[in-house]
């Protein structure tokens, strides 16, 4: 399962999901889990989608409900997902898409 250090984590990470609208990776944090290793490279992908939403939200001046800021929740997002993908096996997915950032 993802383990959140936060509430705001997931929150947050439902927030972009919606927003980018992608319902497979909804169904991924609503599950807590990936079960492929597709799934583990969509939400690494994702998780990089979010991070450039959510810079372009910021200069943007969009009124969000967190008074952190983007970087603040994207890097405790990105120790939450990139720690899960590693335990569970799917460290490679996430290096992947890391390389290609």
């Amino acid at each position: 399962m993802i383990t959140y250090k936060f509430d705001e984590e997931l929150q947050y990470a439902v927030h972009y999901a919606n927003k980018l609208n992608n319902d497979k990776v909804l169904k991924i944090l609503e599950r807590g889990e990936v079960k492929n290793s597709n799934e583990a490279a969509s939400l690494s992908e994702f998780f990089w989608e979010m991070v450039d939403a959510s810079i372009e939200d910021e200069k943007s001046e969009v009124d969000l409900p967190w008074i952190e800021g983007a970087e603040f929740w994207n890097e405790k997002i990105m120790n939450s997902i990139s720690g899960y993908l590693e335990r569970a096996g799917y460290e490679k997915e996430w290096d992947k898409v890391v390389d290609q950032q």
